[in-house]
């Protein structure tokens, strides 16, 4: 848009630059801009830009008119005028459908705020595309009325299309110092979520080696675990072995005791009897 400002004032040439700026885009030439991350933002921003384009033809089509009467020029302008009322007339749906997807989300009541100025946007778009809309409209039944009075018609009589056309005068106008300071609080607010979403972005990049090194020693410590934990299953092993082998000792010492037991008893008998045997 610089650029066709700065252009010379040969004729057509603004036609033409955007022709082959349009042709750079579709050929990767031209490097695009940063878009916003999201697809609400992103549509709203195409949204401005046609406002402002469509509103910029719109009078410039009109000096046409004025100077040069129906042209080429006038024509192509006229048409790209209504393309650009088109796609906005398609833009606002999506918008409003994007809002309502917005507040069906997880989440959406921490961002009841931020919700509620989405809606005030849709609702200040809609209102300038009906204006823009309007001065269209206006413009067209400008260039009608020459032409009906030259026909003996009076311009005052048309039927209630006729008078319920607003005048040019009413309608040609820019925006009013309020829908400027409206426009630009919505942009100020679109650049600072956009700045808060580059600020999560950057954390996050930050905490992303943070993480990847604590998942690194989490799989270290799990290594480590599994390991004690089978060098205990085989502590545990031996010592149940160890258990089973000192009650084993232990029932064959209580055997051995016994067993000497009884064979002191036969000795002592054995010695009881030969000292009876001998004194008798």
């Amino acid at each position: 848009q610089s650029q066709i400002a700065m252009a010379t004032q040969l004729h057509g040439i603004g036609d033409l630059i955007k022709r082959l700026e349009a042709i750079a885009d579709a050929c990767g030439e031209k490097k695009k801009e940063d878009q916003p991350k999201d697809e609400f933002l992103r549509l709203k921003q195409r949204v401005y830009v046609l406002l402002e384009e469509a509103r910029k033809d719109i009078h410039e089509r009109q000096k046409l008119l004025n100077k040069r009467g129906n042209c080429k020029e006038t024509i192509e302008k006229g048409h790209s005028v209504r393309q650009a009322l088109e796609e906005l007339r398609r833009a606002l749906p999506k918008l409003q459908a994007l809002h309502k997807k917005a507040q069906n989300q997880r989440g959406a009541k921490g961002r009841k705020e931020e919700l509620q100025a989405r809606y005030q946007d849709i609702r200040i778009l809609k209102r300038h595309v009906d204006e823009l809309n309007e001065l269209f409209v206006s413009c067209q039944a400008a260039e009608e009325t020459p032409s009906a009075n030259l026909f003996g018609r009076p311009s005052g009589v048309g039927g209630l299309r006729e008078l319920g056309r607003a005048s040019p005068e009413d309608t040609r106008r820019d925006l009013t110092s309020q829908e400027e300071d409206a426009l630009a609080a919505m942009k100020r607010r679109d650049e600072d979520i956009e700045k808060q979403l580059s600020e999560v972005g950057q954390a996050l990049g930050r905490l992303d080696p943070l993480a990847r090194q604590i998942g690194q020693t989490a799989e270290r410590h799990r290594l480590r675990a599994e390991a004690l934990t089978a060098e205990v299953d085989k502590t545990e092993g031996d010592m149940q072995m160890l258990n089973k082998r000192v009650t084993e000792v232990m029932r064959y010492e209580r055997n051995t005791s016994c067993c000497c037991q009884i064979v002191l008893m036969v000795v002592l008998l054995c010695c009881v009897g030969f000292i009876f045997q001998q004194l008798t």
